[in-house]
């Protein structure tokens, strides 16, 4: 049950409020895109990132036997039980992060607005301080030595090309 309201709350706030936010400021403080390559873009990327999401989200569940939601140190969810290293999470450390992050993106140039991109640019900085000031500090708590050969190898949030 626990992680159904996890669930419930992530798709709440990612799928639905920040969206709208996202929409809100498209609308409210435009400016305008207009390009048929623009939406077609935006299109590719949100497909890119719900991909990205999806597939993490069904990783941490059936590998990591876990619920992706934790909200400053408080799991509303299962926290995982092994470390995920494989599938998105070889590409980077945050595969959610990234996915919802390229899916906004997408949404506001799909939303006709540059102005909507400061939504996303917002979200992902205060994201990424959350992952290093309350995530990071519990995986290698979780996991040790194998979290910080992790940390060494794979991107905190976009993905390398590999060399």
């Amino acid at each position: 049950m626990k992680n159904i309201f996890g669930y419930f709350v992530g798709f709440l706030l990612f799928l639905g409020l920040f969206p709208a936010l996202m929409y809100a400021v498209a609308v409210n403080f435009v400016v305008p895109v207009d390009s048929l390559i623009v939406s077609i873009v935006g299109m590719i990327f949100v497909l890119i990132g719900a991909v990205f999401m999806v597939w993490s989200n069904i990783d941490m569940v059936k590998i990591g036997r876990g619920c992706p939601t934790d909200g400053f140190n408080i799991a509303l969810g299962e926290r995982t039980k092994k470390l995920i290293v494989q599938g998105p999470y070889k590409y980077t450390r945050n595969p959610m992060l990234f996915g919802t992050f390229v899916f906004y993106v997408g949404l506001a140039l799909l939303f006709n607005s540059y102005s909507a991109l400061i939504v996303p640019i917002v979200f992902v900085s205060y994201m990424v301080w959350h992952v290093k000031k309350f995530e990071e500090p519990r995986l290698y708590n979780d996991f040790k030595d194998e979290y910080v050969e992790y940390k060494k190898r794979t991107p905190l949030l976009f993905p390398k090309s590999k060399k």
